[in-house]
Order: C-alpha cells, then structure tokens, then sequence
C-alpha cells in the first residue's frame, strides 16, 4: 500500500471509465494491485472481455468487472456502473463527433449528477496537457504553466474551419479546455460531497497492460512505429500535429498520479500536472539506436534543439506524489521508450 493516509479503504470498489483504454487500463492495474475492487465501464463488453481475462489471471476472480456503457450523453447512463462505488477515475473520452466540445461537457456532467446522488467520495478527471497549454514548440504562445493555465488558443481554433488532421486535434485540445473547466465550474456551482482532482497528462509512452490484445494503444503506437521504421504511419503526427516534439510522460506515472489523487488524504482540489520530460522525435531514434545497435533506425526526424523548457509551477508536486506512491519520482524516457517496444524485441 502507499505510505500515507488513505481516502478510501482497500477494498473499496472504483468505477474506472473507459478501462480498456491505454491509460484506464492501468489505472485499473494499479488500483488492483492495492487491493481495490474495479468497475471498469466499456462501450463493448464482448470487444473488451480480454481485459476481464487479463485482471483475473493477474489478481483472482471478484476483483474485476466491466460494465458497458455505450452512451455516455444519455441520462441514466451511468445508474449500473456507479452502484456502490465510492470513487470515480474518469477517463473516458467521445471522439468522431462534430460537435465534439458540447458533448463531452454533456456527458461529463451525467457522471457528476450520478456522483452526487450517490455515495462517491472522489472523483477524479482525465484532462490533458494540452487543456493548460500547447506543449509542441512551435506553438507555444508562452512558457509558464500554473494552475490557472487553460488553452483558451484551442478553443479559438477549434472554431475556424478545416477537417484535415490538425483540425481534429485542435478539437480535442478545446474539448479539453472546456470538458475540464465545466467539471470545475459544476463543483463549484453543485457543492457535491465528492472531492474533485484533475490529471494533465502529456503524451503518454510506455508498455501496455496486455500488449498481445491491447497492442501499442492510443500515443504509445508512435514509438512502436518508429521501433518498426514505418514511418508512413506517424508522418501525419510529426507534420502536421507535433512537427518539433513536446512533452511525454510514462504511462505508468499517469497512472499512479490518478492512484494518488483518488488516495491520498492531502490532495484536494488540485490539478495534477503529469507533463513528464520534454523530447524531440530524433530523441527517440537515438535511443533506440543506442540500445539495439544491430538495427538500423531512420535519422532525418524532425527536430529542434533549442526549445526551451515550459515552467511548470507545480511539477514538483507531481513528483513528489509520484515518490509518495513508492517510487523515485518520473520514470526515465529511456526506460519508457525501452518498455514501450519490449514485445517487439
């Protein structure tokens, strides 16, 4: 168990949203290993059932079950799930959509009804880096990241027209700014019994929970396809997404940040900012190349050298709760790298 004083009891039972997702799914993995019950909610219980699988051959039987929630806009959609649950991880997202924005505000507000009418005592949101700030270099508008940082720019952008790639994730950046700034503003306005915790991940890297049926999920792929030198699958990323690099983080310190902010007495109220380390794209091929000489890594990435370093006024408190939940503090981008392709060695 963690060293300190726990908000909720082992054994309590969480909903985890989206757990068959690349970051839910190890949320559940850790809450498990600390002896919690998982409700993990999927839009496909046959599609998902590996996952069950997985957790009952890792952690018994009874510890583990999923739930389908195929609407997460509708009302009542959350009834089942939320029984006896008393903390929530919300990491669920809605994508394809094109009024993307709204419906995320719609169903994040569902889930917080439900939290309120029920015994839920925490209550923790997925957000991102990206609802703070732009962390690829080359649009940043400004350095320093603070608790009231939002990506108002985002949502600005998300409002010109445009359907190609970039488009898309300046959508998501702006239904991130505001699905998170409406889940700030329902605490305040509803007052709910729950305490309310956010978590700003970068791009997340690292192994997969189960990679034979989960594969390279979600921004762990990029790595992977850099490992494997098919770069056709990433040119989009790199040209028209992250063309100089940002930040990324281990997917396994997102997960323990989520563990901490659900757990630990001492933090309330607060945005927890998993921004991790800064890299460039050649930052990648040079480690692999080091690592595993006998391959033969593509080496005209895109990079930029000069990119200063965001200020990010409370990443010292990420990291102190990362060492709060037994660790050293963020794990290195080599070991993340190194574990994000272990299945492909």
């Amino acid at each position: 168990m963690p060293q300190f004083t726990t908000a909720l009891p082992s054994g309590s039972t969480i909903l985890v949203t989206g757990v068959n997702g690349f970051v839910a799914s190890h949320v559940a993995d850790q809450l498990l290993h600390h002896g919690y019950r998982i409700r993990g909610s999927v839009r496909d219980m046959q599609k998902s059932s590996w996952l069950q699988n997985t957790f009952e051959k890792k952690y018994g039987n009874d510890r583990f079950e999923l739930v389908q929630v195929e609407d997460m806009t509708v009302d009542g959609a959350w009834d089942k799930a939320i029984q006896d649950a008393t903390g929530i991880i919300h990491v669920a997202t809605i994508f394809g959509r094109s009024d993307l924005v709204t419906a995320i505000m719609q169903a994040n507000e569902k889930l917080l009804t439900a939290a309120k009418k029920s015994n839920v005592k925490r209550f923790i949101y997925t957000s991102s880096s990206e609802a703070a700030i732009y962390t690829s270099a080359d649009k940043r508008g400004q350095l320093k990241v603070d608790p009231q940082s939002w990506n108002e720019q985002a949502v600005k952008d998300a409002e010109t027209p445009g359907e190609d790639l970039a488009k898309g994730f300046q959508v998501y950046c702006a239904s991130k700014t505001r699905g998170e700034q409406a889940i700030w503003k329902w605490v305040d306005e509803n007052q709910p019994q729950f305490v309310l915790n956010t978590v700003l991940p970068s791009l997340c890297f690292g192994r997969s929970v189960d990679p034979k049926n989960q594969g390279h999920a979600s921004s762990s792929a990029w790595p992977s396809a850099i490992f494997r030198n098919e770069l056709e699958t990433i040119k989009p990323i790199i040209g028209s997404i992250i063309p100089t690099g940002a930040y990324c983080v281990d997917v396994q310190d997102v997960a323990r940040l989520h563990v901490a902010g659900l757990l630990h007495s001492d933090v309330e109220n607060e945005r927890l900012f998993a921004f991790g380390s800064q890299f460039v794209w050649n930052d990648i091929t040079t480690l692999y190349q080091k690592a595993y000489p006998d391959r033969e890594f593509a080496k005209e990435l895109p990079s930029m050298t000069s990119a200063r370093p965001l200020e990010i006024e409370r990443a010292g408190r990420a990291e102190w709760l990362l060492k709060e939940m037994g660790t050293s503090g963020w794990t290195a981008l080599e070991d993340t790298l190194k574990a994000n392709i272990e299945d492909l060695v």
